[in-house]
């Protein structure tokens, strides 16, 4: 069993993992641009799980978080899983407000700690059960998704739902580091 089955299993079955991933390789992502949301610059960080389910309570009015267990860097074997909050207390608005309203062909733009961009271009977008965390785990390391809470429900004061935008990486355009990315993943297939 792959080490990413079992941290899957772990966390569903609700026990307690402690490895942090590390984001030293500069290839792991470090911001995140989506202009036609006017979010510029989110930091990107670390969401371990932690008894059972990711550390949302890292992730502020500013940060988007990389799920534990998903892709590492573009080009890696699974996609990677960023999540982010739609709204905070106070009726403050999360970096992922407005997420929904992104439609296909939009851009998204990823950058890694070394600051080399991949630009990303939406192809869809799903709802989901709030549990259905199958769903995320797709073996194409040339897929991004972003995945923030929906569907508000105010008799239990709570999102009931989950809303997935997928983005494509769009194939490089003369840098060096890209195409190797991009050969990387097309091998991995």
């Amino acid at each position: 069993m792959s080490a990413r089955r079992i941290a899957v299993a772990f966390a569903l079955a609700g026990a307690t993992l402690f490895a942090e991933p590390s984001h030293a390789d500069t290839r792991a992502p470090a911001r995140l641009s989506i202009p036609s949301l006017g979010l510029f610059d989110a930091p990107v960080v670390a969401l371990p799980i932690q008894s059972g389910r990711w550390a949302e309570e890292r992730l502020g009015a500013r940060e988007v978080g990389l799920l534990e267990t998903t892709g590492r860097w573009p080009g890696d074997t699974w996609a990677m899983v960023l999540a982010g909050h739609v709204t905070l207390e106070g009726d403050q608005r999360g970096p992922f407000y407005g997420l929904g309203s992104l439609r296909p062909g939009q851009i998204l733009l990823l950058y890694g700690h070394d600051g080399q961009p991949w630009r990303y271009r939406v192809v869809g977008q799903r709802l989901l059960a709030a549990d259905a965390v199958k769903a995320i785990y797709r073996r194409d390391g040339r897929r991004l998704l972003l995945m923030t809470c929906a569907a508000w429900d105010d008799a239990r004061q709570r999102y009931t739902r989950r809303l997935l935008v997928e983005a494509v990486l769009e194939a490089p355009t003369g840098t060096k580091h890209l195409t190797r990315v991009w050969q990387a993943s097309r091998m991995q297939r």
